[in-house]
């Protein structure tokens, strides 16, 4: 299976509410009378996107976010053309931590995945969608179905067959034979794991949420109060958007992850700033995250009312990580957004030094106009080998202008000659 980083300028989403709500139903409702149901979606960028037949009307795309708590609609506009009303308002924060802002509360809600019935939820509605995922994914997105959508569920994702399958608790038997049993924490129902990270020979277990909902492989809080030091080699960069603009941080490579047996080497690894006594004031309990580009190297399921995970591994664990080697960040607009824009250009990298600029936008990369590519596609020619020649063509200002640039490993110095599993040694 070829899992691909699809920038090292990554966007990850993860909302949690400064205040509670708090729901009656439970996640049975979902299955009716069945043991378990199965629900397709399709994997974008590194999101995992269902469809919801939401209030007997719209179709949506959704998130389906293991690092959300609440349930949570992007388009108001969808609510204001049915006429819904609100019952409260409340504060959320988002992945830049400190920022907090406004959005609105809706209950009971009509909502319907595929193949199962017809639910009501609870929706947290932004005022205003600041995160115009469009534009990284190249597809709509209308919101967010967080942990509470299926609370008293057992939940699988299989990335290999790309389903989600949700199971009754009470007829729930895990194969042990194919999968390995793993202790987590469910808090806000948000499943937590711990395990050992290890970063330029100095290694500690660190407790991490596990975030369906962001299209990274690892992020770390750098806070001032951790006994690991970044590595040399990062590269300063944005790493999403949250509630107050632009995340900044840094990227770079780490030594390894082991969850138990699992063990993964040469992980192009976030990380965020945060005072400890930010943390520790919020009640944030995470030291960072494991996001898609890792769970999607396994089969997971996840038991959230006995507190277990369940793990086979469907790709090689010592794959390479890929990222983008050009050193742009792309933006897909237009109505069918199938236009493509350099967002930021990153300094000391091939697109920089090939001129291009904030702005531009893409006609063509090598011989083909940009309306062949999906954005997928695009992002996936910018992580080719060290070395290989890109073509592009751009428009500018009304003029069009062609360069060339040669990808180029930004972390290539650190990395071994080929990532094995066996660089990384917790302790017994």
């Amino acid at each position: 299976m070829n899992i691909r980083l699809k920038n090292y300028i990554i966007l990850f989403v993860f909302l949690v509410t400064a205040h509670p709500i708090y729901a009656q139903y439970s996640g049975l409702d979902l299955l009716g009378a069945k043991s378990k149901k199965e629900i397709p979606f399709k994997y974008v960028n590194g999101f995992l996107i269902v469809k919801v037949f939401y209030a007997n009307f719209f179709e949506l795309n959704f998130l389906f976010d293991t690092g959300a708590s609440h349930n949570i609609l992007f388009k108001k506009n969808v609510n204001d053309i049915l006429g819904i009303t609100y019952t409260d308002t409340i504060l959320i924060g988002g992945a830049d931590i400190h920022s907090k802002m406004k959005a609105l509360v809706c209950r009971n809600i009509p909502m319907q995945l595929k193949d199962t019935d017809v639910i009501l939820r609870d929706i947290i509605v932004l005022e205003q969608d600041f995160l115009d995922l469009e534009k990284v994914l190249g597809t709509r997105v209308d919101g967010i179905l967080g942990g509470d959508f299926f609370k008293g569920l057992v939940v699988g994702i299989d990335h290999k067959k790309d389903k989600i399958t949700i199971y009754n608790p009470n007829r729930f038997t895990p194969n042990r034979k194919k999968f390995t049993e793993h202790a987590i924490d469910i808090h806000n129902y948000k499943p937590y794991l711990k395990s050992y990270t290890q970063i330029e020979g100095k290694g500690d277990t660190l407790n991490y949420l596990l975030d369906s909902g962001a299209s990274l492989a690892l992020l770390i809080h750098a806070n001032n109060d951790s006994n690991f030091q970044m590595p040399e080699n990062v590269i300063i960069g944005n790493l999403g958007k949250g509630l107050g603009g632009d995340i900044s941080g840094y990227v770079g490579l780490i030594d390894g992850l082991k969850i138990d047996q699992y063990a993964m080497s040469n992980i192009i690894t976030s990380f965020q700033e945060i005072d400890s006594s930010f943390l520790e004031s919020e009640q944030i309990i995470r030291d960072g995250i494991i996001g898609n580009v890792i769970l999607s190297r396994f089969h997971i399921i996840i038991d959230y009312m006995r507190e277990k995970l369940y793990l086979k591994s469907i790709s090689k664990l010592e794959e390479e990580f890929e990222y983008d080697k050009s050193g742009m960040l792309i933006y897909a607009l237009g109505e069918k957004l199938n236009q493509y824009y350099i967002k930021t250009i990153f300094p000391d990298t091939p697109a920089e030094e090939a001129g291009l600029l904030p702005g531009d936008k893409i006609l063509k990369i090598g011989f083909w106009p940009s309306k062949f590519y999906s954005l997928s596609g695009m992002l996936g020619k910018l992580q080719a080998k060290e070395g290989k020649k890109i073509k592009i063509t751009v428009e500018r200002n009304g003029e069009k202008l062609k360069t060339q640039f040669r990808l180029r490993d930004p972390f290539k110095h650190k990395k071994n000659k080929k990532g094995t599993n066996n660089t990384i040694e917790a302790p017994k």
